[in-house]
């Protein structure tokens, strides 16, 4: 009886500590927008498993070592992604003074979206972006430091036709500009936008390698497009920008904000999907 109960028992320790490290990877495709290493993998080990079944020898014999090489070619391919993830994790934690930054951030929104309006109403293109947790320095290339206060004035100089930096991107973290003229990654997949140009293409590139959110003007039409998760929508009007932006803002205000706080409380249905397959994996290989 005892020995039963011990093998239940680390049967399921088993399970939770393969759920965990299941649960790092999904954190990990979620941060990075890697969706292409879940769909290899999952296919490399569906191939293998029902090669395993079906007795098909020729079958395992070539994938089964695909499947041991996967993780040296995963680090291989995808090293900045990997980095930036361990870079995600080794932010520290801080406590935030949830009225002053609230009223702050009603104020740059304000600022920001008073800025947009004016640059499409005059036709100035622009593009603006708002980072969120994932780091994106290892994504962008270029541009000038500046971590200067937020200001619509700042914003319209910026953006400016005759400045040198007008044409790049405006990185806003922290509740300040932290560069500006920086070069954002060009979407992968850009098919039903090729009527637009390189500004669209890019605020959607950056969307799809992180959580950032874009805002875009287009100096043709004068309209405003915002990006996120790899999806560019444009708004019937400008004034529709200041509830997305403030909601966007107002996510990342708590009392205290760290990874454990993250990895624990938040993301439960991630939590939820890593024990699933944790346990059906278990019952397909380990099940008798």
């Amino acid at each position: 009886m005892i020995t039963l109960l011990f093998l239940h028992i680390r049967e399921i320790i088993d399970i939770i500590v393969s759920a965990f490290f299941i649960y790092v990877v999904l954190l990990f495709i979620q941060q990075t927008r890697s969706y292409l290493i879940l769909n290899s993998f999952l296919f490399l080990i569906a191939v293998s498993y029902i090669s395993a079944v079906f007795g098909l020898r020729l079958t395992q014999v070539l994938f089964e070592p695909l499947l041991a090489f996967f993780v040296i070619i995963f680090v291989v391919v995808f090293q900045k992604e990997i980095r930036r993830f361990f870079m995600w994790l080794s932010l520290p934690g801080k406590k935030q003074h949830v009225g002053k930054v609230s009223n702050q951030t009603e104020e740059i929104s304000a600022y920001i979206v008073r800025a947009v309006s004016e640059m499409a109403k005059d036709k100035n293109g622009a593009l603006i972006v708002l980072t969120g947790n994932s780091p994106i320095d290892d994504i962008v290339e270029g541009g000038f430091d500046l971590d200067g206060k937020i200001s619509t004035p700042l914003l319209l100089s910026i953006f400016d036709p005759h400045t040198p930096g007008h044409d790049g991107a405006v990185l806003i973290e922290d509740h300040r500009i932290k560069k500006f003229g920086l070069h954002l990654p060009l979407a992968e997949d850009f098919k039903g936008f090729n009527t637009m140009g390189t500004r669209h293409r890019a605020a959607v590139g950056i969307t799809e390698r992180s959580d950032a959110l874009t805002i875009v003007v287009s100096e043709e039409r004068g309209t405003v497009s915002i990006a996120e998760s790899g999806v560019l929508r444009t708004l019937p009007d400008a004034d529709e920008l200041l509830p997305i932006v403030r909601s966007f803002l107002h996510e990342d205000i708590k009392e205290e904000k760290s990874l454990m706080n993250y990895l624990v409380v938040s993301n439960f249905g991630s939590k939820v999907l890593s024990l699933g397959i944790a346990s059906l994996l278990w019952l397909l290989l380990f099940y008798k």
